[in-house]
């Protein structure tokens, strides 16, 4: 069923590293954003959130007995749960094994479920939530059954944000993550817009959050082969926020909301 310009857009919301999936409520905060930036524009739209954090959670019971020994020794005060848990997440997603596969094939579910139901869909994608997403999409532009480069219609995703991502760091370009799918012939782009934050260490990959300049995404993805049919944007913005504040702050973000309202209307 091809996209239906006349439904509602819907924001597909891909959250990143959890302590848990008890806090899950960015696609709440991101219709609080959208809403805030959107004005009079008379724009029809839904957030919904794919959670996989259940996921992690399940895989990460083998190593409940290491928790609980790291809780009895002195680094475990400063080495909690929570923090295992986010580090566990990371290491899931580089072994790229059944769980990381049993994410995304969920998040490749979501986003036909959207596709078959018409609506176009628009990704935004926080932190490691931005692998999966990269991941999928690439997996769907090389499918050859969707995204027709003639026809936007025929795309199950009209365009990705990714927020806060690490996607730029060395251990992920290890993974295979330095490229992305060639369309074939036509007059269509996809459209990728990478918002980060200078003082957010997830993007920088330093531990005390030092500041980065001239980081570029696009630098490391565009080839000027015209075949890629990909418009990759980078969007520095200042949170106003520091270290791990500064990775969780997009979501309340005006530059985040407004790009993400001007990806929808264009």
């Amino acid at each position: 069923m091809p996209v239906d310009p006349s439904k509602p857009r819907t924001v597909l919301v891909v959250h990143g590293v959890q302590a848990g999936p008890d806090d899950l409520n960015q696609d709440r905060l991101v219709e609080e954003l959208i809403r805030s930036r959107i004005g009079n524009i008379p724009l029809p739209y839904l957030c919904q959130l794919y959670r996989y954090e259940q996921i992690n959670v399940e895989a990460q019971k083998k190593h409940h007995d290491l928790l609980e020994l790291i809780a009895t020794i002195p680094v475990g005060e400063i080495i909690t749960a929570p923090v295992m848990e986010m580090v566990q997440d990371v290491v899931i997603s580089l072994e790229n094994g059944s769980t990381a596969q049993l994410i995304r094939q969920g998040l490749r579910q979501a986003i036909l479920d959207i596709f078959n139901a018409g609506n176009p869909c628009y990704i935004l994608a926080h932190s490691l939530g931005s692998i999966y997403a990269f991941d999928l999409l690439n997996e769907l532009i090389a499918d050859g059954a969707y995204f027709d480069p003639s026809s936007r219609k025929s795309w199950p995703v009209q365009g990705l944000i990714t927020i806060g991502s690490p996607i730029g760091l060395e251990l992920f370009k290890r993974s295979g993550r330095n490229a992305i799918s060639d369309f074939s012939a036509g007059d269509k782009w996809f459209r990728w817009l990478n918002v980060w934050d200078p003082n957010d260490p997830v993007v920088s990959g330093t531990l005390f959050g030092q500041q980065l300049s001239g980081y570029k995404i696009a630098e490391n993805f565009l080839s000027g082969d015209p075949r890629q049919r990909w418009v990759i944007r980078d969007i520095v913005t200042d949170t106003g926020k520091s270290w791990l504040m500064a990775h969780t702050a997009y979501w309340n973000s005006a530059v985040v909301g407004d790009k993400l309202v001007d990806m929808m209307t264009s």
